[in-house]
């Protein structure tokens, strides 16, 4: 019984992380080929003088795309990238 539950929970979760991977790479090459990401979970729009960064967070990832004079560019990568600034 002990090890029923157990390969019932391994087969879960490779499930899921499948099922997570397949999101990753799903709006990974969407954003290379200059479309919108379609798994994204917030996203968020700021404005500056030159123009606008748009950022996306997914699960586990983040795309921000440049929109500026100074900076013209889409960055795909962890959560924990930060935004660039124009210098």
């Amino acid at each position: 019984m002990k090890k029923t539950i157990i390969t019932i929970l391994k087969i879960a979760i490779l499930v899921i992380l499948f099922i997570w991977i397949v999101i990753v790479f799903t709006d990974y090459f969407r954003v290379r080929q200059s479309k919108d990401p379609l798994f994204c979970i917030k996203k968020e729009t700021k404005s500056y003088n030159d123009g606008s960064n748009t950022i996306c967070h997914g699960l586990g990832y983040k795309m921000i795309k440049y929109d500026r004079e100074c900076l013209k560019a889409t960055e795909f990568g962890p959560f924990i990238i930060k935004e660039r600034q124009c210098e």
